[in-house]
């Protein structure tokens, strides 16, 4: 029965999540907003019980022959790359190594809005903390996001959460604590910003062991810093992990 219950939830989440993103309401970033400004493509029809309908303006354009067989083939071609890329996902809805962006993420993590205009390195929220490391840094950034982010092994990952966080700070709680109240932690690497935004899925990871650390600025002042021990709870396949390694 509580099996059950959970499933529907999950299937409420899952819908809701896709209204927000089809209603526009999931879009965060200014520039966003102003892009898809004048796009409605559903609306709440709140005197039909809740039902949702087509918006005015997409019903009139989908009648028209063009419109209609150019969205046909690019949904056509969305099912085709889900079966071909995307469809062996795991519990979370991701797939191992695939490639994904920030804000992919936030939407397959069902987050209320897109928050990957903000998220930077990582962000804990509603019980997820998605990871987001460069395994190369360029050499012209600031000293005090030089991170010594690196493998220890296939199946070890040696994190360093922002500057200017200690280990009593909230979000260095949030993750010792995810060991043991069921959050979750996804690591996404990419080897350099050349790649582009997209970062190769790793799986989830469990924090083993943390310590407070320092690192410095331009300036040369001490900030503090905490070191994780990831661990992964899939060894990284042999060739990536070369790959981004060497």
């Amino acid at each position: 029965m509580i099996k059950r219950f959970l499933e529907i939830i999950i299937v409420i989440k899952i819908k809701i999540g896709a209204y927000k993103v089809l209603s526009m309401d999931w879009l965060n970033a200014p520039s966003d907003k102003k892009r898809f400004n004048d796009l409605e493509l559903i609306k709440w029809n709140t005197f039909e019980d809740g039902f949702i309908n087509r918006a005015v303006d997409y019903y009139n354009i989908i009648g028209e022959l063009t419109f209609k067989q150019q969205l046909k083939e690019l949904i056509e071609f969305g099912l085709m790359r889900y079966r071909d890329m995307y469809s062996d996902i795991d519990e979370n809805n991701l797939v191992l190594y695939q490639k994904y962006s920030r804000k992919d993420v936030c939407r397959i993590l069902n987050w209320a809005k897109d928050d990957s205009s903000t998220m930077y390195g990582y962000r804990y929220k509603y019980g997820t903390c998605p990871i987001f490391v460069t395994y190369e840094k360029q050499e012209d950034i600031a000293s005090s996001t030089k991170y010594e982010d690196q493998f220890v092994d296939n199946q070890t990952f040696s994190w360093m959460t922002r500057s200017k966080v200690s280990l009593d700070s909230k979000e260095a709680q949030q993750i010792i604590a995810s060991r043991d109240n069921g959050d979750k932690i996804f690591l996404f690497i990419k080897k350099s910003d050349g790649e582009g935004t997209d970062f190769y899925y790793m799986g989830e990871v469990v924090p083993t062991d943390w310590r407070q650390t320092t690192i410095y600025n331009d300036r040369g002042e001490e900030l503090p810093i905490v070191n994780f021990r990831l661990h992964l709870k899939t060894p990284v396949r042999e060739d990536l992990y070369e790959y981004l390694r060497s």
